[in-house]
């Protein structure tokens, strides 16, 4: 367990909230609900709760002969600000801390999972997209780290765990800080992940590189670069010899041998890893030498407290030029709370729909039955689909509605459509580069306002690379590293919610979904929708995305049907879900056998109607939420059913094309509403 034994620290409390069990054991912290104990060690004990709102959290209460050592207090609250300077998004976050009272203590996130050391001792050696991912994790989780001023100088497969939503960097009891005011000239480190200077007493964020490249020869090989043994023994072969490497795949290769270099400055820094990772380089450009502070002299500081660093299983570099300045540490605000978990959700309803227009229409054209269900309609709360404003038009946009949105005490829902190769191979964005860009006017317009975001219908479903969209390897790697960086932008919001697609029950194989969704960053994510392309009835959504959310928490591994019925609903970890019910009302179409060569039931059926009102009543507890993402009214596109066309043989008619607002159907949704609208 991540938030186990030795420095493993979580969420702060206050003294007068605590209750002690007559064991000695706290059966309450700061109105937080303590489970179970889960470890202790040199520092304090940790203790597995759950919060107001059910959520779990890893709580550490220091020893209390350590909390009475004014000099240790002093130095925890260093560690407490140094773990809260690293970017939220690659951090569990710390949600609070007592530095003062009787009782020290910080409470952040609870993440279970297994070690790397663990996982292949038990499993064996990883290889492919697992390694790939494993590798891009750690790079982003160190080039957090580093752009923080702090250096682990204790990366090793113990200290890599693999929770269920991806792999996190975890225990920095060595770390330091640049600006520290702590000097140790301690030799510090695990031998067989030492790099050759700090072997020799001196350290810089060169020697993580160094330690990434050990982690993943272990990862490959099972075996350290530069053996096991006594710790003399190690330490000559890391200062003296040469690694001994096994095969990587492509870029792997060469960037895992440039990591393990003697001389820190031939190695890549990790953003240098992150962008080769993510562009799939077969070469990555040399650093400069690294540059000393003051007189040369590294100043080294405590930093016992444990970050947990996620950046999911596949993800790729956030280039400071596309990102406003982090605020300072007292100024940022709580991690993103998820506005639907809110009691009382109302959601925000857009003032003048085509559906609103409609009605407009249909009332001067004397067709007042039919204008009164488009209004009716057209009062629905629906999602705002964002597809390819320029990003000063896309902030202007959201800005407007989330404003609005505030003064009525509403929710906004949007939908982002513009992912680079949206429909395979075109559409959306040009490149990675402007969708980036884009993303972040998103973020720009929400500000600290509560959103729900839903990202890219079909950018998993239809995965480059996969037989739904047939497209090279880096591909994949680009589709992942794209979405990875929207969940941790828009995740970095102040109450912002962020779900990725999960498709639609049996499109793609849920397990298949799983690894995807985990690829995708799930780490950071809030959960997931399904249904968005469907139609699919609510109970079959609710059925499937369980068991969806429970092959994620088991990370697309071992998924059998009894490892996941063993999975209870309030199990810390699992990931939540919103469902699509805008137009599944009367279910799927199923058109009579043999009627249509290819019958794409899943375009522009007939005879669908409009389902389930928006709600966050949904009486299912992993289930976030009921929405409207799609519109009623809107055309798939010229579906020819198999024959030459042009016109859809279910309506004899050439029906708009993708994207378009049909009246008519609009109204065929309306009319067969399940439950009915209200005129």
């Amino acid at each position: 367990m991540s938030n186990g034994t030795g420095g493993r620290m979580a969420h702060g409390i206050t003294h007068d909230e605590t209750a002690i069990r007559p064991g000695g054991d706290p059966a309450l912290i700061g109105g937080h609900r303590v489970i179970r104990r889960l470890g202790s060690g040199g520092m304090g004990v940790v203790y597995l709760a759950e919060t107001r709102a059910r959520t779990p959290v890893a709580i550490k209460v220091i020893h209390q002969h350590l909390a009475a050592d004014p000099a240790f207090r002093r130095r925890f609250r260093r560690e407490v600000m140094t773990m809260r300077r690293v970017a939220r998004f690659s951090t569990a976050a710390v949600i609070e801390a007592d530095l003062d009272g009787d009782l020290a203590y910080v409470v952040t996130e609870y993440v279970p999972g297994p070690t790397l050391l663990a996982a292949v001792s038990r499993r064996g050696p990883m290889s492919g997209s697992e390694l790939e991912g494993l590798a891009m994790s750690i790079a982003v989780a160190l080039r957090a780290i580093h752009a923080a001023g702090v250096v682990h100088r204790d990366l090793k497969p113990s200290n890599v765990l693999l929770s269920p939503v991806g792999p996190k960097v975890i225990d920095f009891g060595l770390a330091y800080t640049a600006d520290s005011t702590t000097l140790s000239v301690t030799r510090m480190g695990t031998p067989a992940f030492m790099a050759p200077e700090q072997v020799l007493g001196s350290t810089s964020s060169a020697s993580d590189v160094f330690a990434w490249g050990g982690v993943m020869v272990f990862a490959a090989a099972g075996r350290p670069p530069f053996g096991s043994g006594a710790g003399h023994d190690v330490l000559y072969r890391v200062v003296h010899e040469d690694p001994v490497l096994p095969e990587f795949d492509r870029v792997l290769s060469e960037l895992v041998r440039r990591a393990l270099s003697k001389d820190p400055a031939a190695r890549p820094t990790a953003e240098e890893l992150v962008d080769a990772l993510g562009a799939g380089a077969t070469t990555v450009r040399l650093p400069a030498p690294p540059v000393r502070r003051g007189h040369g002299r590294l100043v080294w500081g405590g930093l016992t407290a444990t970050l947990l660093l996620a950046a999911g299983a596949i993800v790729t570099s956030q280039t400071t030029a596309n990102r406003p300045p982090a605020p300072p540490v007292d100024a940022r605000p709580l991690p993103g709370a998820n506005p639907l978990l809110a009691d009382g959700v109302r959601f925000y309803t857009q003032p003048d729909t085509e559906a609103a227009r409609q009605a407009r229409t249909w009332a001067a054209q004397g067709r007042p039955s039919d204008a009164a269900l488009m209004r009716a309609l057209s009062r629905i709360p629906q999602s705002m689909w964002l597809a390819g404003n320029s990003p000063a038009d896309v902030t202007r946009t959201v800005r407007e509605a989330v404003t609005q949105a505030h003064r009525q005490a509403t929710v906004p829902v949007f939908v982002t459509n513009n992912i680079p190769g949206r429909d395979c191979w075109n559409g959306g964005a040009p490149d990675t580069g402007a969708y980036r860009g884009w993303i972040n006017a998103v973020a720009e317009g929400i500000g600290d306002r509560p959103a729900v975001v839903a990202l890219e219908p079909n950018s998993l479903t239809r995965m480059p690379g996969s037989p739904e969209c047939p497209q090279d390897g880096k591909a994949a790697v680009r589709r992942y590293a794209d979405l990875s960086y929207a969940v941790e932008t828009l995740t970095g919001l102040a109450r912002t919610a962020v779900y990725l697609d999960g498709g639609v029950p049996g499109w793609p194989a849920f397990t298949q979904m799983a690894e995807r969704l985990v690829n995708a960053n799930a780490a950071r994510a809030d959960g997931f929708y399904v249904n968005a392309v469907g139609y699919r009835p609510t109970g079959q959504s609710l059925t499937y995305a369980s068991k969806l959310a429970r092959c994620v928490h088991l990370k697309a591994v071992s998924c059998g049907e009894a490892e996941l019925a063993a999975i209870p609903d309030d199990a810390p970890g699992l990931p939540h879900f919103v469902i699509d019910t805008s137009r599944n009302g009367l279910g799927e179409w199923q058109p009579p056998p043999g009627r249509f060569p290819t019958p794409d039931e899943w375009c522009n059926p007939p005879g669908r109607g409009a389902g389930t009102r928006p709600t966050t009543g949904t009486g299912t507890p992993l289930a976030d939420a009921l929405l409207w993402l799609n519109t009623p009214g809107y055309s798939n596109g010229r579906c020819t059913r198999g024959t030459f066309g042009p016109a859809d043989p279910a309506y004899g008619i050439v029906t708009p094309a993708a994207g378009q607002w049909w009246p008519d159907q609009a109204l065929e949704r309306a009319r067969n509403a399940v439950p009915p609208l209200t005129p």
